[in-house]
């Protein structure tokens, strides 16, 4: 006969309900009941109905999930609510909001810059709020947190801009991002594609765009390579001047690139997309509500990320996973072509 919860809940001495929510090592259950539970389970040969889990898991879909705890969602940029100037990690938010509340979890938010936050006492307030999940936002540079405590938590970091500790993290695939737009670009035509890009996001991604660019232009004739334009930390007239020089001596047909290149080709009075198309790395939603025109390029699709790490880290809690992983996992999410009018297709002069 094959043995039931009821069963061994019935030999343990316990409720139906300890041995269902230990089995599924739901954090309400101790550690050591825990372990108690799956060892009696495992000795009389118990093993979950994959069709009875499967209809469990649409009933509990499709009813609302009674409130479990919040969730911590911290950022690190100049002031508490400068993330929200970041259009992706906005998007990213209201993401984790969503997903969040279909799992019983509720986001707050903390900055963790903010005076006194250092030398302990972020963790003594999430832990007093009672929040065992961390969700870490792209950070204003890419650096190390390693001040924190992060063993009280079960965590995923937004991005690729936390170098250390290395902790699960959810991000853009931006390596098929660079081929999605390739392939959108020459299917249309353009053949002198030029990136322009400043060194800081390019470290955030791992310098995925600049090697990617770098391959491709290896693999293209001579005539058609234009070499990668970079910005650094210089003034803007400076930033202006050699972007000047690098666009007149290249001539590429499309540039590549984020607001501060574009800002770039409007300082020179260069008409996107008269005098040249142009197609935005990341292409949150809502970008430019007001222009005249919509921008083609990349929606790097934030909000599912942004679900996605709520699902990682939720996944931790109920198996009651903290700290820093052993063997931290990359969720990589594709991106999405987006047609706007900054690319109609390449026509010579």
């Amino acid at each position: 006969m094959r043995p039931t919860m009821k069963m061994i809940a019935q030999k343990m001495g316990v409720s139906t309900m300890t041995v269902s929510l230990a089995l599924k090592e739901h954090p309400r259950i101790s550690v050591e009941t825990r372990e108690e539970v799956k060892r009696v389970a495992e000795e009389m040969g118990y093993r979950t109905n994959p069709m009875v889990s499967s209809l469990m898991a649409h009933i509990r879909s499709s009813r609302p999930v009674p409130y479990q705890a919040n969730l911590a969602f911290l950022s690190d940029f100049e002031s508490r609510d400068s993330w929200k100037d970041r259009a992706f990690i906005r998007n990213a938010y209201d993401g984790m909001c969503e997903r969040a509340k279909e799992q019983g979890f509720l986001i707050d938010d903390f900055w963790i810059n903010e005076k006194g936050m250092q030398g302990g006492r972020l963790e003594k307030i999430l832990k007093s709020r009672n929040i065992q999940g961390v969700i870490l936002s792209p950070l204003a540079e890419s650096g190390s947190l390693d001040y924190l405590d992060w063993t009280q938590w079960s965590s995923a970091a937004l991005g690729d801009s936390l170098l250390s500790p290395r902790l699960h993290r959810v991000t853009h695939h931006q390596t098929h991002g660079m081929e999605l737009l390739m392939e959108h670009l020459t299917g249309k035509g353009y053949r002198r594609i030029g990136l322009a890009i400043d060194q800081l996001s390019d470290t955030k991604v791992g310098h995925a765009w600049s090697s990617y660019m770098a391959g491709h232009l290896l693999r293209i004739p001579a005539k058609q390579r234009v070499p990668i334009f970079m910005t650094s930390e210089s003034s803007r007239e400076e930033s202006l001047e050699k972007f000047t020089r690098w666009f007149e001596r290249y001539q590429p047909d499309v540039l590549v690139g984020h607001d501060n290149q574009l800002d770039l080709v409007k300082g020179l009075g260069i008409q996107v997309p008269g005098d040249v198309s142009f197609v935005h790395l990341s292409l949150p939603s809502k970008l430019y509500p007001n222009s005249e025109i919509s921008f083609s390029g990349l929606d790097q699709n934030w909000t599912q990320i942004g679900a996605a790490a709520v699902d990682l880290v939720v996944a931790q809690i109920y198996r009651n996973e903290r700290g820093i992983p052993e063997i931290p996992k990359t969720i990589l999410l594709e991106g999405s072509w987006v047609e706007g009018e900054t690319t109609p297709g390449f026509t010579a002069k």
